[in-house]
């Protein structure tokens, strides 16, 4: 027979303590190792990143990290004499995800924001105090036949998907660049979306928020296409009086082991003021045009096992009207003689590669051109008109701005070159120091090579190019 010794109550005491304490230790561990907080039956995931950044480029756009690729200066000119290095916090992300279910629906909501808005006092002088602006906020649910309903700012329907038609589900490149990649389509935007989902197929209709964005040289100037911001609109800039939201339609196909293929089609209806000076009654006309395009996205894997080491991009765009759904923001339309718009024509493209080769590295290239076509005539004065026209003087384009010297412009020289293209080819990777129940803390950097092409004036067709150098270290929350 075995004897068992009682332990002193002090003794038993401090076991039990200890034991307590371990087992509040084991508690604490493995809350740390979750991402998400219970609140009633929702579950919250927090989302976002902390960003220490910086971007050299050649030309002096005085951009921060996102550049204006219709900006690129001419070559000769004083800005691209003069390269620019910024470094920034500004594209640091905060947001939650919400997840709850209702009966047998499943609801969702998203919002995501960062640093990248500009105030009136904003600027870098001391405290860079730049503000906190909305980049997505929404809500879904969906029902269990998987038909989706989705309201609020998000991504286009427009924007290329990785698979079906969901918001969370884009396509958006890896850059560090903040405006992404010349080719891309996209926008975030007020919106309302459908989506049915049947098997391998998809398909969503979405209505979003419209503007339209013009460009027009010698026309009337009795026109009214937009005006200045008013109550809680930006009263810096213009808002065009738009009749109807833009319509996106998609079809998707996702066959397992095929990748992700998709359609896309766009409508929109542009509209102006025109007050005719020929008419005695001093009469004003109201004028609408129709514009929209066609599209497709795919991405393909290849080389794919239990995950895919390489993932293959391409997708493109055409239509008339469709210039600020390209990451460069083209101009949608330009303006008639007679006062009207007129949509341009334009076509998009971008073809991507993002390789895995281990869990720790990401490596990314993408190529893509956006192209605008002439939409150019004479009026009645014998001037050019419209976009492009082979009538710009375009002679101070590519002449440094300054008073005295071996590039000092002639006297009155204009420059009202128009974009006729803008080529771009970026290379950059992402490298992971740790990702785990902490979170992930990665450092990327890219290359970027951009150039903007003119249509060629009465006297000269100017271009520009570009090279950027990002470089990125965040910590990004678990």
């Amino acid at each position: 027979m075995i004897s068992v010794r009682r332990l002193p109550r002090h003794t038993a005491l401090a076991a039990a303590a200890l034991a307590l304490t371990v087992s509040f230790r084991q508690t604490a561990l493995a809350q740390d190792t979750t991402s998400a907080l219970h609140y009633k039956g929702i579950t919250l995931s927090p989302i976002g990143f902390t960003a220490a950044e910086a971007v050299w480029r050649q030309r002096n756009l005085s951009a921060d990290i996102g550049s204006s690729y219709n900006a690129i200066p001419f070559d000769n000119t004083s800005a691209a004499a003069t390269s620019e290095f910024r470094a920034t916090g500004r594209q640091s992300r905060i947001g939650f995800l919400a997840d709850a279910k209702a009966d047998d629906n499943k609801l969702t909501g998203y919002w995501e924001a960062d640093f990248l808005g500009v105030g009136t006092t904003s600027n870098s002088n001391e405290s860079n105090s730049y503000v906190l602006r909305i980049r997505q906020y929404w809500a879904s649910v969906t029902t269990a036949d998987k038909l989706s309903f989705a309201a609020g700012q998000m991504w286009s329907l427009l924007t290329t998907n990785k698979t079906g038609a969901l918001p969370r589900a884009e396509a958006v490149p890896l850059t560090i660049e903040a405006q992404y990649a010349a080719g891309f389509n996209w926008a975030r935007q007020p919106g309302f979306r459908v989506v049915k989902t049947g098997g391998a197929a998809t398909f969503g209709l979405a209505i979003e928020g419209a503007q339209t964005t013009f460009a027009a040289r010698n026309a009337p100037g009795n026109i009214l296409v937009g005006q200045a911001g008013g109550s809680q609109l930006n009263g810096t800039t213009n808002y065009s009086a738009d009749i109807a939201p833009d319509v996106v339609a998609k079809l998707a196909f996702d066959p397992a082991g095929w990748g992700h293929w998709e359609l896309k089609a766009i409508g929109r209806d542009l509209r102006d003021r025109f007050v005719d000076p020929t008419s005695v009654a001093g009469g004003t006309r109201m004028l609408t045009s129709t514009a929209g395009g066609v599209g497709f996205g795919v991405i393909f894997p290849v080389m794919s096992g239990k995950r895919d080491y390489v993932d293959l991009g391409l997708s493109g765009l055409y239509g008339r009207g469709i210039g600020r759904y390209g990451t460069s923001q083209l101009p949608d339309a330009t303006v008639n003689a007679d006062g009207s718009l007129r949509p341009i024509k334009a076509a998009h493209t971008l073809a991507s590669i993002e390789a895995h080769p281990t869990t720790s590295l990401d490596v990314y290239g993408y190529g893509g051109v956006e192209y605008e076509d002439r939409a150019a005539f004479v009026n009645a004065a014998g001037k050019g008109v419209g976009y492009g026209s082979a009538l710009n003087g375009n002679a101070g384009c590519t002449q440094e701005a300054v008073p005295t010297g071996p590039f000092a412009p002639a006297a009155g020289a204009p420059c009202n070159a128009d974009t006729r293209d803008i080529w771009q080819a970026n290379l950059g990777f992402w490298y992971r120091f740790y990702r785990g129940a902490a979170g992930t803390v990665q450092w990327g950097m890219q290359y970027s090579h951009t150039r903007r092409d003119t249509w060629v004036g009465l006297d000269a067709q100017p271009s520009g190019t570009d090279n950027m150098i990002f470089s990125s270290f965040r910590y990004v929350l678990p």
